[in-house]
């Protein structure tokens, strides 16, 4: 069985973009994952946002990686993690779908393994 330190060492860990309005990130690789969590901090929101975790086999078409194609909603300041298996995908990034109230910022940290 590898150490914490040799399992970390295998993941690939990237920071995105922070986003302010709708759009979306840059890519964060994730070359032959299983699996990526995605660490989402919001703050200062107003109501809420809305963001999709979104994927890539060639970084040019990207497709929401949620099975149900359900976007995801938050309502208040928080750090939240989302963990997606079973989605091998080249490229992985964030969007900001939309945002009600206040000036949000919306920040991601990706893990891919």
């Amino acid at each position: 069985m590898p150490s914490a330190d040799e399992s970390l060492q295998s993941k690939q860990f990237v920071t995105l973009d922070t986003l302010t309005a709708a759009g979306v990130t840059e890519n964060g690789l994730s070359y032959g994952a299983k699996a990526i969590t995605y660490q989402v901090t919001v703050a200062t929101i107003g109501t809420n946002v809305v963001i999709r975790f979104e994927g890539s086999l060639d970084n040019i078409s990207y497709f929401n990686l949620d099975q149900n194609n359900v976007d995801t909603t938050i309502t208040s300041n928080s750090t939240t993690g989302y963990c997606l298996s079973n989605c091998p995908v080249n490229y992985a990034r964030l969007r900001l779908v939309s945002l009600s109230g206040g000036s949000p910022s919306v920040s991601a940290l990706i893990c891919a393994g």
